[in-house]
């Protein structure tokens, strides 16, 4: 055999022993990426929400009407709700019945009651703090300011009512300035001269068609594959869904401003219908946020210009011991069948919320009298 013969053939050589290693390096990656796209699937727990919501082209979900799960949350742990749609566990008339004070409570998953029964949500307890108080409960898992602010404008004004209570946590700001959350599309408010104008509806819905992509959509955005296909056919820096999140959809006018009109609208809303607007700041487990500081301040302030009642309760769990804390909120593990259960209220942080939200009411010379009208009727 030639000198150029043997060269040849060990280049060959060289050349197949580098193509198997690739073939075997491809092979595992592929293999490895395939175990770790398995094992995050496996792990994935769907939206507590799409058990009991369905699309809504104003509001993006809405409770579906007369559901009733009966171990939504755990053993017993049941979720009702009413031909309204409303967390209750019957229907309302329009008109207040007679020697009551009926409340609106509008809200989030932490006034709709994520984790307890419709018994235990702090909206439903008020009613055992005092006979002569009914409460609806429009709390929705999910929702920002504006979706609150727009389901009761639709649905929560046409009942008549002395109070609304309108609750939030720090997220219900930053919900307000996306148009999805979780994936799932969402309206978006802007202002307009001055006018808030509803974007982005009907909202999207093809995140409805598609649950078992959407509950994966992290796991799916991991896989090599799909960053490659992504790679070659879009130019620039494309974010994955698992890395963007829900971006927020800037506008020329502030969050702060919208807010501020949000709450200048439900001023406006509940004085054609009697009632009394209440703002109620609820506590989560993260007292250092920087945006909770930013948002405790731009709501006192508005309240003191628009001359709402406002109550806060953040210091009233701050001040609590860490043990006793804790046992407010529902841990890491509690609720494991679904995702974003951690950090809603336990029983014990609902009963507690409407033991020191009943409390500020009655300090209210407006709502006292409100009360002390209906017991001399």
């Amino acid at each position: 055999m030639t000198l150029l013969a043997k060269s040849r053939k060990v280049i060959l050589w060289v050349i197949i022993n580098v193509i198997a290693v690739i073939f075997i390096v491809a092979l595992c990656e592929g293999f490895s990426s395939l175990v770790l796209f398995l094992q995050a699937i496996s792990e994935a727990r769907p939206l507590a929400e799409r058990r009991h919501t369905q699309y809504d082209e104003l509001l993006g979900w809405v409770n579906i009407p007369n559901l009733d799960i009966k171990d939504m949350y755990g053993p017993g742990v049941y979720l009702r709700t009413n031909s309204q749609s409303f967390r209750n566990n019957r229907d309302f008339q329009v008109n207040i019945p007679h020697n009551k004070i009926r409340i609106i409570c509008s809200g989030d998953s932490f006034t709709f009651g994520y984790g307890v029964d419709n018994d235990h949500t702090w909206c439903e307890r008020l009613t055992t703090q005092d006979s002569r108080l009914e409460t609806v409960n429009m709390g929705q898992g999910g929702y920002g300011i504006d979706q609150a602010y727009l389901w009761y404008k639709r649905d929560g004004s046409k009942l008549g009512h002395n109070l609304q209570i309108f609750a939030f946590v720090t997220n219900d700001f930053r919900r307000m300035e996306r148009d999805s959350f979780s994936g799932y599309g969402k309206p978006l408010l802007k202002l307009q001269k001055g006018r808030l104008q509803t974007t982005n509806v009907p909202v999207p819905r093809r995140a409805f068609y598609m649950p078992w992509i959407m509950q994966n959509r992290k796991a799916i955005d991991g896989l090599k594959s799909i960053q490659l296909l992504r790679n070659l056919f879009f130019q620039g820096d494309v974010k994955t869904e698992a890395e963007a999140g829900d971006l927020p959809t800037y506008d020329p006018a502030s969050s702060e401003e919208i807010a501020f009109k949000i709450l200048e609208d439900l001023v406006r809303l509940n004085k054609a219908k009697n009632s009394t607007l209440v703002l109620v700041y609820l506590p989560g487990q993260n007292f250092t946020d920087i945006d909770l500081k930013h948002w405790r301040q731009q709501v006192h302030t508005a309240a003191e210009r628009l001359r709402i009642i406002f109550i806060d309760l953040i210091d009233e769990f701050k001040d609590l011991p860490p043990d006793e804390l804790a046992k407010m909120f529902i841990q890491e593990g509690q609720v494991t069948d679904y995702s974003l259960a951690a950090g809603h209220y336990t029983v014990k942080g609902n009963q507690y919320v409407a033991d020191a939200l009943y409390k500020r009411l009655l300090a209210s010379p407006e709502i006292l009298n409100k009360l002390t009208e209906i017991s001399q009727k």
